[in-house]
Parts: C-alpha cells; structure tokens; sequence
C-alpha cells in the first residue's frame, strides 16, 4: 500500500500567486511535458488559492454591507464586480 503524501505548506503572497498564475497559463497555451509531481503541486497551490480568494471575497461583502463611509463601500463593490467576471474566453474550450 502507498503512503499518504505529507502535506504541502502552501504560501500564498504576491510573489508564489504570481508565478503559479504564469506557469498554469503556460501549460494551459502549450503542449508540453509536465511531471505529474509539478502537476499535482501546481494544482493544490491553485486549488488553495481559490479556497483563500472565496473566503476573502465573502469577507469583503460582509465588510462592504457593513461598513458606513459611502466612498469605501463603492470602492468595496467595484473591487468585488471586478473578481467575478472572468477575462472573455477564460475557462472555455
């Protein structure tokens, strides 16, 4: 029987979020060759990234609800309209 693999520590700033984000756009434009160990890491970076950007975007609504100052909330709003429309094509055979 195979082992369990250990988790991952996953770090999620600016810089790592960045280079995922360029190496799974390469693989999705280009037929290459890719390990299945680069494979599977590359996807639970991406699948926790997307856990912590839902989480995010469900705090900004509630703080957006919550908060007095007009100008913040408008900016709250635009910033979330932005993140949930996809570029044209994104996704789509």
């Amino acid at each position: 029987m195979g082992s369990t693999p250990k988790p991952i520590a996953i770090t999620l700033d600016i810089e790592t979020l960045n280079v995922i984000s360029g190496r799974l756009s390469e693989r999705a434009d280009e037929i290459r060759q890719v390990t299945l160990v680069d494979l599977v890491q590359d996807i639970r970076i991406a699948a926790r990234a997307c856990e912590l950007l839902a989480r995010i975007r469900f705090a900004l609504g509630e703080i957006a609800q919550k908060t007095t100052d007009h100008d913040t909330r408008l900016e709250l709003r635009g910033l979330l309209d932005d993140v949930s429309v996809a570029e044209p094509g994104v996704g789509q055979s």
